[in-house]
């Protein structure tokens, strides 16, 4: 059995502001970010020793998170390959090609942009993008990669976050298990659990998900697949309108038409980036 692990850092247990997710370089001297990069790795640590627990002959983890490289190599089981760096493929690097697992595991994952009192909620790119459809409904990071993921036949098996995103889960990958290590008490506010408990409740959820794989569900839409993506502001709806192909349908709304969840994907992370070029 083949396990990806794709290990995101705004769901973590213990982790409740944006201040906690990146290093400012304005306050060299600030210390949360790299406490953030532990507690990442713990989460990771623990998705990656019930998936060898459950039989997994082969782990990879990619670091999912802000410019992703933030696992250390060193912090990380020797059992387990960490994919990181530059990622083209953003939160799914890794997958297609020869590269095929029989399941997926989501960390430190986080409610999409919009969401009332989801955890640090966003979409991709929370300067960009203010929500993101799919044939007319809502996805969250969680749905969009589940979507490319289910195109090379891997189902998610397991996502874990706060309470906000497990109830955006059961909707959109109700198969899936969901681990819930903080209750969203606001954008910037969490009741979390321990980190300690929080890996204990992700290596019991992974085996419950790894042993009963034959239950899971891709992530698949029938064809063709609709992508719009209502933009923060109209300037970048007219960038990401460049692209051949792409509509405008509203003042800060983008869509265009695709083949499949293949192209979908390479759509979205395109559109994204283009529409982020007036915040550089």
């Amino acid at each position: 059995m083949r396990v990806y692990v794709s290990v995101d850092m705004e769901g973590l247990a213990g982790v409740a502001h944006p201040l906690q997710t990146y290093h400012d370089a304005a306050h060299p001297d600030r210390t949360d970010y790299d406490r953030s990069r532990a507690l990442m790795a713990g989460e990771a640590n623990a998705a990656i020793d019930a998936a060898l627990d459950a039989g997994a002959t082969d782990v990879a983890v990619n670091d999912s998170h802000w410019q992703m490289r933030n696992l250390r190599a060193e912090d990380l089981r020797p059992a387990a390959r960490l994919v990181v760096g530059d990622h083209p493929f953003s939160m799914t690097q890794g997958i297609g090609g020869t590269q095929r697992y029989d399941a997926a595991i989501f960390i430190g994952y986080h409610a999409g942009a919009g969401h009332p009192s989801g955890v640090i909620a966003h979409t991709y790119a929370s300067s960009v993008v203010m929500e993101v459809r799919v044939n007319g409904v809502a996805h969250n990071e969680a749905g969009l990669n589940a979507l490319r993921l289910g195109a090379h036949g891997t189902p998610v098996a397991l996502v874990a976050g706060d309470d906000a995103l497990a109830g955006e889960v059961g909707a959109l990958l109700p198969w899936a298990e969901r681990v819930v290590v903080k209750r969203a008490l606001g954008g910037h506010l969490a009741e979390s659990l321990s980190p300690e408990r929080a890996r204990q409740e992700i290596r019991d959820g992974v085996g419950r998900a790894l042993s009963r794989l034959d239950t899971m569900g891709l992530h698949v839409l029938e064809p063709p697949l609709r992508l719009e993506i209502d933009t923060r502001l109209p300037v970048m709806a007219d960038y990401a309108c460049v692209a051949p192909g792409v509509e405008r349908t509203g003042p800060r709304t983008i869509a265009v038409e695709c083949s499949d969840a293949e192209t979908l994907y390479r759509w979205l992370l395109t559109l994204v980036r283009l529409a982020g070029v007036p915040t550089v």
